[in-house]
């Protein structure tokens, strides 16, 4: 993990942690992809350098994700993905920040039907956004399961004329975090 993730996580724990709160972490134990369906071509990229950090206690949700961290199918559609579209020297990162709503019991096996509402910010253009999702409790163990569809225009993604038949206006997000228990470091 870099130190630039971990000073992230610590402040973030020092932000949203509580006296009685739990806080867990994703240390990289996360998946966001994306799906793009066009006339031309597919495109899917996966980014499994994505961190989280859950306050069970309060339900807050930070997530931070490493936009140079997709992998793609083909080298080409990554270099596009960074250059041309995501301007990722500019633009390194995406973050989500909010809170889960749900009757979720952190303690006890279920699956839990939840929303998370904050705000998104991606190609730094920040939109309020709510996500329908399920919290996974098994064995001590927290999933987040969540699918959204992005308009790439929200965020001033532009699509060039030249290849808009390749390029989907929306694109599926699907996020997947599984999270252990953060443990100060002594």
């Amino acid at each position: 993990m870099s130190i630039k993730t971990i000073a992230l996580l610590t402040v973030l724990g020092c932000f949203i942690v509580g006296v009685k709160a739990q806080v867990f972490i994703s240390k990289e134990k996360s998946e966001i992809s994306f799906f793009s369906e066009a006339i031309m071509e597919n495109i899917e990229a996966i980014n499994r350098k994505s961190s989280c950090v859950l306050n069970s206690e309060t339900n807050q949700l930070v997530f931070k994700v490493p936009i140079g961290a997709f992998e793609f199918e083909k080298d080409l559609m990554k270099e596009h993905f960074n250059e041309n579209y995501m301007e990722t020297e500019k633009f390194p990162q995406s973050t989500f920040k909010g809170t889960i709503s749900g009757d979720i019991d952190y303690t006890k096996d279920g699956t839990y039907p939840a929303k998370a509402v904050g705000k998104l910010v991606i190609h730094g253009v920040e939109k309020d956004r709510t996500m329908e999702g399920n919290v996974v409790v098994k064995d001590g163990t927290i999933s987040l399961v969540s699918e959204l569809m992005v308009k790439l225009a929200d965020h001033d993604i532009a699509i060039p004329k030249v290849v808009v038949k390749n390029i989907a206006e929306e694109v599926l997000v699907k996020i997947k975090a599984d999270f252990i228990p953060y443990e100060k470091k002594k």
